[in-house]
């Protein structure tokens, strides 16, 4: 009892009052204290969140700073961003650079490098130099308001277990009522021992109460939520729980999901009188002036292999078509090509090869798609609009059961329709604006990262960490949720059967079944309670 007056769970008043009451009331106390402290302990978790979110904003105009409510902050308005300060609203740096803290919006601890040009999300915090920024978001469209509301949604869309429970106790009360009045009346009117048995009616109308069931399966529910929230998995109801712990079935979009939108070279293809290093040379001389993501990539690709090359002469970038260079008396231009995703490579207008360039896979991709094969998955599909060839390329590097390319935004929902008719239920993860669709019409729409308003609005479960890996990660946190809830079900009926069958030969006296009620509900609320402090990695 001083415990939960320390943790502040119980008042001084109800803790003088404790000292003096009987075994009985103290447990019902205590049980009640203990249920009020988990119900508020899984909602501080939640609320924390709304720390990341600052109310104040510092204008920064002719040379002058002034605060302001951050609500009133319109967009393009340049901002200060102090050090040490969370960033109030959405935007881009314009001045300045500085490293920053993501870890309250994304979960990883390593300062991220910005500077002019990079994006901000509120919530972040600047670890070191200030920064001007330019607003791209009002303050109710930022990263950090989107994330305090689908956290605070989430308790109210209840799941399906939730509502079974309800309907449980629709039921069950009038029963095990009904069980009493029967056990008190029948045997009194055949012995004429009333008191006897209207007291071992009693006992078993106290031992089946379900509070046990009523609390604790809501509460394991919110707790679950409130727990993949603080790992950056954030999760919109109980019904979404539920079906990412039973889920065998998962879609995949390709670009910016099982890619990372990193262009990096995928494959050289190249006349008999060149070789790969050799076109590779040229391609990276002719481009080493280009700022584009492909000249970028194939850079990065000579730089990897320790190829040199030679600086040109007479750099000239045609919009939509490629660039071209001199060296000496040759033309060396790199362009478009029969290939998808194909760079030609020409000398004096004779193609020498074609460099094949493609979005890189995500590093953890491989990892995820055995995790989820571990946990049962037996369907991983691909859906991407993007051409054949190029999906084909990413799906040789995964376990992928089934890839459709090509598919417009409409196809991709027909697909997950099939999915979902059979195979039962079809969690489709995805980034853009193009998914907002499927991910709505998915059994569980995973959004990945904060990039698209569209998609986090559709999904029903957000991984803000931006990685894969939370996927299998949620259907951890989901299946320990659903299964406490499961467990705090059986063991409640278990007892209470238990007792109500003691109870009526006489072998069950009143405090076994205060035991059983109160006792139990105790035992299930700290088995849903354990869910806020579980590791989840």
């Amino acid at each position: 009892l001083r415990i939960l007056h320390e943790k502040g769970a119980m008042s001084r008043k109800r803790l003088a009052e404790s000292m003096n009451l009987t075994p009985a009331a103290i447990t019902k106390i205590v049980g009640e204290m203990l249920e009020d402290y988990a119900v508020e302990r899984s909602r501080r978790s939640i609320r924390k969140l709304a720390d990341i979110r600052p109310d104040i904003a510092v204008i920064y105009e002719n040379g002058a700073v002034r605060e302001v409510s951050a609500a009133s902050v319109k967009i393009g308005t340049v901002l200060q961003i102090a050090p040490h300060s969370r960033v109030p609203l959405d935007g881009v740096v314009i001045e300045g650079s500085t490293t920053v803290d993501a870890s309250s919006l994304t979960g990883e601890s390593a300062p991220v490098i910005v500077s002019a040009g990079s994006e901000l999300m509120s919530g972040m915090l600047n670890n070191d130099h200030a920064v001007l920024m330019r607003t791209a978001k009002s303050y109710a469209d930022s990263a950090a308001t989107r994330i305090v509301q689908l956290v605070e949604d989430s308790a109210k869309n209840k799941s399906d277990g939730e509502k079974l429970i309800t309907r449980f106790a629709r039921v069950y009360t009038p029963a095990v009522v009904m069980l009493g009045v029967l056990i008190a009346l029948i045997p009194s009117l055949i012995t004429g021992d009333w008191t006897t048995w209207i007291h071992r009616a009693l006992v078993c109308l106290v031992a089946s109460c379900p509070c046990s069931i009523v609390i604790s399966v809501p509460l394991a529910y919110f707790a679950g939520i409130g727990a993949a929230s603080k790992a950056g998995m954030l999760i919109k109801g109980g019904r979404y729980v539920e079906i990412l712990a039973a889920s065998k079935c998962f879609a995949f979009d390709k670009t910016g999901t099982l890619t990372d939108h990193i262009i990096s070279v995928q494959e050289i293809k190249c006349t008999d009188t060149y070789s790969e290093q050799e076109v590779l040379a040229y391609a990276a001389a002719v481009e080493a002036h280009s700022s584009h993501p492909i000249a970028a990539a194939i850079r990065a690709c000579a730089s990897e292999r320790h190829i040199s090359y030679k600086e040109l002469s007479d750099y000239s970038e045609h919009s939509g078509v490629g660039v071209s260079a001199r060296d000496g008396q040759h033309t060396v231009a790199c362009g478009k090509s029969a290939y998808h995703n194909g760079i030609c490579v020409t000398l004096d207008k004779k193609p020498i090869g074609v460099i094949i360039v493609s979005e890189r896979v995500r590093p953890e991709a491989s990892g995820v798609f055995n995790e989820l094969r571990a946990l049962g998955a037996g369907c991983l599909v691909m859906l991407s609009g993007d051409k054949r060839e190029a999906c084909e390329r990413i799906a040789s590097q995964l376990s992928v059961d089934h890839l459709y390319s090509g598919l417009l935004p409409e196809e991709k929902v027909q697909r997950v329709e099939e999915l979902i008719h059979s195979e039962g239920s079809c969690c489709f993860v995805g980034d853009g604006i193009n998914d907002a669709p499927v991910l709505t019409r998915s059994s569980c729409g995973v959004a990945m990262g904060l990039g698209s308003d569209a998609a986090i609005e559709s999904a029903d479960m957000v991984l803000s960490t931006e990685s894969l890996g939370a996927l299998p990660r949620a259907v951890r946190v989901c299946r320990s949720t659903v299964g406490a809830a499961q467990m705090n079900i059986a063991f409640s009926l278990f007892v209470k059967a238990l007792v109500i069958a003691l109870a009526a030969i006489g072998l069950a006296p009143l405090w076994l079944a205060v035991v059983a009620d109160t006792g139990v509900c105790l035992l299930c609320v700290l088995n849903a309670v354990r869910l806020t402090r579980q590791k989840f990695s």
